[in-house]
């Protein structure tokens, strides 16, 4: 029995030695001299180790490890700690809870995004003082901050950070209070630089604005761009959002300073500047940036005009080889089209009503020959194969084609694109500048010189609008629609109706609701007797104003004897009220009324 027992003691003190060695192999740490054990040299491959991620906090260390593991159930508990607290408006328990939170968790991205949201959207807003507002917008953001000390390599986070300073500051309820604070706000640049000059930035020089002060947009946009740094190496991950909306947002925060600034009256080499270097990063460093897709296939957005020009080239070289072989099977599937199809044909494109144009788009897919049919009547081998090569290289670049289309539709590159190109030139700056002084001109009760300023922009923007007709639509041109309603409500105060030819009704149409078209203007028919008669009446004859005269020349003799009975009509208006008063006055109101609103 002694025996037995001591030797379960041998074994057992064995066994402990062994897993001693195969504890100290596994989890040795890291020194400068030593990659350490297994599952350091893991945490290092993975970047999930303490240095890795961020910056150690010996606090947070500390709580976590008092909790022994029960960290989560203390979140949850100062959670819902902090929302009781909110409800009973104790803010300042509300701030030291989200540390305490933060102190736990410091890698739980959520709580430091679903914080400082919190803080700067739903806290602030239970202030009347947009200055007691503006402080806890920046309780929230200095929160959200904090997390990227802990977090060095979550672009997402960065992202989120530049959202705020970009979205909060930029369309908030009090944006023009927060975008004339901010400027002046020295120490919080300081805080913002104790971040940014990690990623090799300096706020006071690359994100200074009007005036070289610091503005809100460009100091999103060094986020951004720090997060897109990130990400390109291999630092971190943007998991699954989008690329495309992804990398989009740091050559957008350029263009959005360029609009505000100009609809705050900085309307000149500031703007131009920042609207050419806005279409440079988006044109050519985004256009050209690799962009992963679902597809697995990484595109680039420019890709998208050169895979066009290609496309011509080949398909040229494949029609060169068919020949006639198009036109007859077209003309053969033509046949065998159904009436509505064939009748939609007919009519020309820009007449076509929404159901002929559908029907005409079916006939033209059904019209097209495959490539099938056409290899099948082709005689010469070689040719034959030719031409299915030529059609595969079509169909490969047809899918790119197709991949980026919805790249490109998801940011609306073309738009901004075209729009940056546009809002540089030196008419575009003019046309803002009329709009800005129009605008200054109603304030100040200058009604008439508004007016004019006004019809002077519209001018402008009708050229523009003209040659670019693609920023016309809803949601491109939405950056004149307050103007728009201003100057509908400009001409109702001065008792004037919007011309039947005013040069941007189209957008009328689109941002004030309710509104109506005002008729052209209608003659009476006694005006058009008299047009007739001297349309009619000879050079050399007798002038009309002379009373005596009371024969009327030959040719003139059916035209006269209209004009006494369109006087005694009862319905035929006068002369003296014209048809077109009313359609123009009931036009008026409802063309103001939202402007009003």
């Amino acid at each position: 029995m002694n025996n037995g027992s001591f030797i379960r003691k041998i074994i057992y003190g064995g066994c402990i030695v062994v897993l001693l060695i195969l504890n100290s192999f596994l989890s040795q740490p890291r020194t400068s001299n030593s990659a350490g054990g297994l599952l350091a040299q893991k945490r290092t491959e993975y970047r999930i180790a303490k240095a890795e991620l961020g910056e150690i906090d010996p606090t947070s260390e500390a709580m976590r490890l008092s909790m022994l593991g029960m960290d989560g159930i203390a979140t949850l508990i100062l959670w819902n700690q902090l929302n009781e607290y909110q409800k009973t408006e104790q803010y300042d328990h509300v701030n030291a809870i989200c540390e305490q939170i933060t102190h736990l968790n410091p890698h739980f991205l959520s709580v430091w995004e679903y914080q400082a949201w919190n803080l700067s959207y739903n806290i602030s807003r239970e202030f009347d003082n947009y200055r007691h507002r503006y402080l806890w917008v920046k309780k929230g953001l200095e929160y959200q901050m904090a997390g990227t000390r802990y977090n060095y390599d979550e672009p997402k986070l960065m992202n989120a950070v530049a959202h705020f300073f970009g979205i909060k500051f930029g369309y908030a309820d009090e944006k023009t209070q927060y975008r004339q604070i901010f400027p002046d706000d020295t120490e919080f640049h300081a805080e913002i630089n104790d971040y940014l000059s990690k990623a090799g930035s300096n706020v006071e020089q690359d994100a200074a604005g009007v005036g070289n002060k610091p503005d809100n947009w460009l100091v999103a946009r060094l986020w951004n761009q720090w997060s897109d740094r990130v990400v390109d190496t291999g630092a971190g991950k943007i998991g699954n959002a989008s690329p495309a909306i992804f990398f989009s947002n740091a050559p957008k925060r350029m263009m959005s300073f360029a609009e505000f600034i100009e609809k705050e009256g900085a309307i000149g080499d500031t703007a131009q500047t920042a609207w050419a270097k806005g279409n440079e990063e988006w044109t050519n460093d985004y256009g050209d940036r690799d962009l992963p897709t679902s597809w697995g296939i990484p595109v680039k957005l420019n890709d998208y005009k050169r895979y066009t020009e290609q496309l011509k080239e080949l398909r040229a070289k494949a029609n060169a080889l068919i020949g006639p072989i198009d036109a007859e099977i077209r003309a053969e599937k033509k046949k065998e089209l159904p009436e509505d199809q064939l009748a939609a044909l007919e009519v020309p494109e820009a007449e076509q009503t929404g159901e002929q144009r559908l029907a005409a788009r079916k006939a033209q897919e059904a019209m097209t020959p495959k490539p099938a049919d056409l290899i099948k009547r082709i005689d010469d081998p070689k040719k034959a194969i030719e031409i299915r090569r030529l059609y595969r290289d079509i169909a490969d670049l047809e899918f790119l084609q197709g991949i980026i289309d919805k790249q490109k539709s998801v940011v609306h590159y073309d738009y901004w694109e075209t729009r940056s190109s546009t809002e540089m030139t030196n008419r575009a700056i003019k046309a803002r500048s009329l709009v800005y002084q129009a605008n200054q001109a109603f304030e100040n009760a200058n009604l008439v010189e508004s007016r004019d300023l006004y019809n002077q922009a519209w001018d402008l923007w009708a050229e523009i609008y003209a040659e670019h007709p693609e920023l016309k639509d809803d949601a491109a041109s939405g950056d004149l629609s307050e103007e728009l309603k201003t100057y509908a409500q400009l001409l109702e105060q001065l008792g004037e109706t919007l011309p039947a030819d005013f040069p941007l009704m189209d957008l009328m149409e689109i941002h004030i609701n309710g509104f109506q078209r005002p008729a052209p203007p209608a003659t009476s028919a006694k005006d058009e007797t008299e047009e007739e008669q001297k349309a009619d009446e000879p050079m050399d004859e007798t002038p009309a104003t002379e009373p005596e005269m009371k024969k009327p020349a030959p040719t003139s003799d059916a035209p006269e004897t209209e004009a006494p009975m369109a006087d005694k009509t009862p319905e035929t208006p006068s002369a003296e009220k014209p048809a077109t008063e009313e359609p123009a006055a009931e036009a008026t109101p409802e063309a103001a009324t939202p402007a009003a609103e």
